[in-house]
């Protein structure tokens, strides 16, 4: 006897579906070609000391090696922003890579992570839809008629395969989202990072700076600072961070924020680009975690007179939202 409502939703529910995966593999093939995250290449005549730092003059902090200039790549010649890898593949260096994909059609970086979860999301929940119906009514077909059409058990198999396929990669790639690291940063998960901040003078009462200090001492772990350095007029201290440390957790609903969007609804609507891609904060181009916050305000209270600028546009914004 004919189902037609059943048929009539199944097929309705099937092809929204299909839209929704279509639309996102669309959308991340798009950003894919015309934003992929790639860093500029610098002039292989250039010596390393010689290329320019500028870009990094409007950061209050930035990742660095031991010396406190920005990391640089040989391959590319030039410095990496914070986060950035290079690609095997593409031969460039990547901002925030994740990983270089050719099922979705090319690097996944942080301007195309976010389509990205939603193409595997679609994905997954488009297999599912098949294998669940598909499967029902093979079971109900064997059991009333006893014939097991070959094409069934192919879509069945099949769907289940990229069931598990898709699924697991958006639950694998969400979660390291939510704990703000990429799949590169997974595998140094555990490691330390220096991170350089810039310094300035202060006029206040170095006395009961010193008073603070004292009492601080004896109840927490000193920051481990490499050196100080003054580079074009402006003075910096590189800090190391303790291993596991990470320098950009800011609590899963933030984490997820910064690549999926402010609202819920842009999570699943492939338009709007990841907050993290706009690097227009002065403090950094990633907002830092409480980690990274504590090691410098620890450095302030040992060094009377001396300010880390990270800290001071941290306070300012803190009194102007009232935290």
């Amino acid at each position: 006897m004919p189902r037609r409502s059943t048929a009539i939703g199944l097929i309705t529910v099937y092809c929204l579906l299909l839209i929704c995966l279509f639309l996102s593999w669309m959308r991340l093939l798009h950003v894919i070609w015309t934003n992929p995250g790639l860093i500029p290449l610098g002039d292989p005549n250039i010596e390393k000391q010689d290329t320019s730092v500028r870009y990094f003059d409007k950061y209050s902090a930035y990742i660095s090696d031991y010396e406190g200039r920005p990391q640089f790549c040989d391959k590319c010649h030039n410095y990496k922003p914070d986060r950035s890898h290079h690609c095997r593949e593409l031969n460039r260096c990547v901002r925030r890579m994740d990983h270089y994909c050719p099922w979705a059609g090319g690097i996944i970086s942080e301007t195309t992570h976010k389509f990205f979860i939603q193409f595997v999301f679609y994905g997954a929940l488009w297999t599912l839809f098949l294998l669940i119906p598909t499967s029902y009514y093979l079971a109900e077909r064997m059991r009333i008629v006893g014939d097991k059409p070959s094409t069934w058990i192919a879509c069945v198999a099949l769907s289940a395969i990229f069931v598990v396929f898709t699924g697991t990669m958006f639950f694998m790639t969400t979660w390291n989202v939510s704990i703000n690291y990429s799949t590169v940063e997974t595998v140094q998960r555990g490691g330390i990072n220096n991170i350089t901040m810039l310094t300035t003078r202060s006029h206040r009462d170095r006395r009961s700076s010193r008073a603070s200090t004292t009492r601080a001492s004896t109840t927490r772990e000193k920051p481990n600072v490499l050196r100080e350095v003054v580079r074009d007029g402006r003075e910096y201290v590189v800090f190391q961070t303790q291993p596991f440390d990470h320098p950009w957790d800011l609590g899963n609903k933030a984490n997820l924020q910064s690549v999926m969007g402010e609202r819920v609804i842009d999570w699943f609507i492939p338009l709007k680009m990841s907050p993290c891609v706009r690097h227009e904060d002065s403090m950094g181009e990633f907002a830092w975690s409480d980690a990274v916050l504590d090691m410098a305000r620890d450095w302030e209270k040992d060094n009377p007179g001396r300010r880390i600028r990270l800290v001071s546009e941290w306070r300012e914004r803190s009194g102007r939202s009232g935290r």
